[in-house]
């Protein structure tokens, strides 16, 4: 798995300021995506937006299981970073 984190961070900001009322990606980096409004199928398009930047395969579960911003970039590039290592 390889992806920009800058663009995955602004491809997912730019998401919900769009499904997200009062969205700000310099405030709510690390609110929750349930507290910030996010239902089941806002988590469902995020990870097709995620599977779009990284080429992998994501569950929809992914944002509860990393429920900012912040936690789910972080969590990507350590998947990214142990997937290198192994090939």
């Amino acid at each position: 798995m390889k992806f920009c984190k800058q663009t995955l961070t602004k491809a997912i900001s730019q998401y919900l300021s769009e499904a997200v009322e009062e969205f700000s990606a310099e405030q709510h980096l690390d609110t929750s995506f349930s507290r910030l409004g996010l239902d089941s199928t806002g988590h469902v398009q995020l990870s097709a937006i995620i599977e779009d930047h990284t080429q992998v395969e994501i569950e929809p579960t992914i944002a509860f299981d990393y429920p900012t911003i912040n936690s789910l970039i972080q969590f990507l590039e350590k998947k990214s970073v142990q997937a290198v290592e192994v090939a």
